[in-house]
């Protein structure tokens, strides 16, 4: 009876220690994925306030919509060279996971 009391105790501990262990696992990668979201949110925080400024609404103003100044002098060059174009086979250059990433880079 006594040898079977030990061995249940024994047993038990085992099976605490390796549910120990799994959760200190388990801490361990909800940590590091934490980590992972806190430099996503950075990111994204520094991708909105660019996003709030006046360089960035100027550039697309500018760049997009072809605005200038009221002082400035506006023009627009035609290349007489035309473009080529990508065979249809050739998917796209290696592109960033998200599209923000190249304006904060």
């Amino acid at each position: 009876m006594t040898a079977l009391v030990v061995i249940y105790f024994l047993v038990a501990a085992s099976v605490n220690a390796i549910r120990g262990q799994q959760l200190r696992q388990q801490q361990s990668r909800l940590e590091a994925d934490i980590q992972q979201f806190q430099q996503r949110f950075q990111r994204l925080e520094a991708l909105r306030e660019y996003l709030d400024s006046d360089e960035y609404i100027e550039s697309v103003a500018r760049q997009q919509l072809g605005l200038v100044r009221p002082d400035e002098v506006g023009f627009v060059v035609i290349s007489t060279v035309p473009s080529s174009t990508p065979a249809p086979d050739q998917g796209p250059a290696t592109e960033p996971d998200l599209w923000w990433d190249v304006l904060i880079r």
